[in-house]
């Protein structure tokens, strides 16, 4: 993520800081925009020739190749311009393409707290709306831009030469023109940012609502959706209009300032005329000069939108490249071979913990190598925030987690991903094929994933479906809307959860974490799982949270948790044998009645 933390500045800084990377690719662009700017200048001089000799009285045979000149001009305008808005618009996908990738990556590496405080929604219109405002800006604002400021100089620098008591002029109303754009830059930018703000607001709203469509039409909740969505609808109307009217304030600005430009070389021009100091050619030169400048600035005035808007859009980017992870990724790596496990004096506090309350305070527990643990206690013990410690989902306020004797706050994240693989209570799958699904889009060869797949419990499902690992699946597991008949398969909650234990025994793990994995099957599925779960954590270190007891008989070990506390830890079987202990009294009431999530 670090090029794009070198980007973070000034929003207007931060979009130079995008094209910075492309300088050669821009100066070929510079050398097509340049001719793409002499061919207008061009056009504009023959017709001021034209005019000088029909004012002469020349005939039809002396000023038809003007004509045709400025025909073939005309000709190799309109195709440079193809040209030009062609390598712009390549230009800008390739730079905020690469934008994209970064931004993607910063979030999908984000820590806990990080996402707490975001809906997807909010985070799809940073990584892609805004970022579209910015590829836009880039393939239309920025080339019509710097096109009319070369205009505007070369137009200049010709009537100096061509008709000398005109280029002042000229040259006062564009530096006028530039002044009155520099500083209606970011008029609506501030609106623009309310407005994206509060369309992010409708669309997490929406996701929310879709995504439990069916529990919003079973409990006849929809017309609460509705109102939900209802009131930020009319603020984003409300935030649309105040858009609109400063936008409407920069255009009427700019379209003031081209219209005082030309009223001001007809008034210099009919004055000279009468004096003698220019002539008719020199006032139609001066005059058309303006007109193709006023041509291009017209045409912005309707894409103000995006230039408005990416002032909006890189400050929403800046803010989000902003945002630190509390877990940074360290350099330190694991030893090689089985790993262990040690909490020393281990606390954590969330940040958005009321009165400051600890979720986990002074926990000191060790698990050797190739030992599993079992987890169990009512919720809110601090089951989850261990495993949270574990994974470097968050870092311990108070002391330290140790794996393979490495603290994980400094560990390299990347290759800790590597060594240690979660199950989480909620499987999520991809849109994709069942390969695609098990490998999570990486190339693993045919015969590890199926094999993957039959060590899970799932071989002879596998065998059932239509396509075998070509079968489509959407993310909810059932059948994909673009396979056909022939070729999808769905997949229950149960079966959603063997497939992760066949991803995460695709991976070779050193270090499992496992949480709540049987606490939404029937029996029959739960002993299934059960299975595949004694092949995954065979020989390798792990972490149980269960909510049902009979997942502990997998493990080695169980600590019982209270109040962020642990209050037992010890030998599965003997704490099972000691009718004392606390885990004893848990499976004499059993675990649905204690309630052990």
């Amino acid at each position: 993520m670090s090029s794009v933390e070198g980007m973070v500045g000034s929003h207007w800084g931060f979009v130079a800081s995008l094209i910075r990377p492309h300088r050669r690719a821009f100066a070929g662009y510079g050398v097509i925009l340049a001719v793409a700017t002499a061919l207008p200048i061009l056009g504009t001089l023959v017709i001021a020739r034209f005019v000088d000799e029909i004012v002469k009285g020349a005939g039809v045979s002396a000023v038809a190749p003007l004509g045709l000149g400025y025909a073939a001009i005309g000709l190799a305008t309109a195709v440079i311009g193809v040209l030009v808005t062609w390598r712009s618009t390549e230009l800008a996908w390739r730079i905020t393409n690469g934008l994209r990738h970064e931004l993607a990556s910063h979030v999908l590496h984000a820590d806990l707290a990080f996402h707490r405080d975001r809906t997807p929604g909010e985070l799809l219109t940073r990584c892609d709306a805004d970022v579209t405002a910015l590829t836009t800006f880039l393939a239309s604002v920025v080339a019509r831009i710097v096109g009319i400021a070369l205009l505007a100089v070369a137009s200049v620098i010709v009537l100096t030469f061509a008709e000398p008591t005109l280029a002042p002029v000229l040259g006062i109303g564009y530096a006028l023109l530039g002044w009155t754009m520099w500083r209606v830059r970011d008029l609506s930018a501030e609106a623009v940012l309310a407005e994206r703000a509060i369309d992010a607001e409708m669309n997490s709203i929406a996701e929310q609502y879709l995504a439990g469509a069916e529990d919003v039409a079973a409990l006849g909740s929809g017309a609460h959706g509705l109102r939900r969505f209802s009131e930020p609808a009319a603020r984003l109307v409300d935030a649309a209009g105040e858009r609109v009217r400063y936008e409407m304030r920069v255009q009427s600005s700019l379209k003031g300032v081209v219209a005082l430009v030309m009223i001001a070389v007809i008034a210099a021009g009919g004055l000279g005329l009468r004096r003698g100091w220019v002539d008719v050619a020199g006032i139609v030169l001066a005059f058309r000069m303006a007109q193709i400048v006023r041509a291009p600035v017209e045409h912005l005035t309707w894409r103000l939108q995006e230039a408005q808007g990416v002032a909006g859009a890189a400050r929403r980017i800046v803010q989000l490249v902003e945002e630190r992870r509390a877990v940074e990724s360290g350099s330190a790596v694991l030893p090689d071979g089985p790993l262990d496990l040690a909490f020393e004096h281990a606390s954590l506090v969330y940040d958005d913990a009321h009165d400051g309350a600890a979720a986990l305070h002074g926990l000191d527990l060790d698990l050797s190598p190739g030992r599993v643990v079992g987890l169990v206690g009512r919720s809110g013990s601090g089951k989850t925030t261990i495993a949270r410690l574990v994974l470097r989902l968050v870092t311990a306020t108070g002391g330290h987690v140790r794996v393979g004797g490495v603290d994980v706050a400094g560990l390299d994240d990347a290759r800790f991903r590597d060594r240690v693989v979660a199950i989480p209570q909620d499987v999520q799958l991809f849109p994709g094929t069942v390969r695609d699904n098990v490998t999570l889009f990486a190339v693993v060869d045919d015969a590890l994933v199926r094999a993957a797949l039959g060590d899970a419990g799932l071989g002879r499902w596998l065998e059932d479906l239509p396509a075998g690992l070509d079968t489509i699946l959407s993310a909810d597991g059932r059948p994909g809307a673009a396979a056909s008949a022939a070729d999808h398969g769905g997949l229950s909650a149960g079966q959603a959860q063997l497939l992760a234990i066949a991803r995460a025994l695709l991976a070779e793990p050193d270090l499992v974490v496992l949480d709540e994995a049987t606490s939404r099957v029937d029996p029959a599925t739960q002993a299934a799982i059960s299975e595949g779960l004694a092949r995954l954590v065979r020989g390798r270190t792990a972490i149980i949270i269960a909510h049902r007891l009979e997942t502990l008989e997998i493990c080695d070990d169980i600590a019982v948790l209270a109040d962020g506390r642990l209050v037992e830890f010890g030998n599965r079987a003997e704490l099972a044998a000691d009718p004392g202990s606390r885990y004893a009294a848990l499976r004499a009431v059993g675990a649905e009645a204690e309630e052990l999530a």
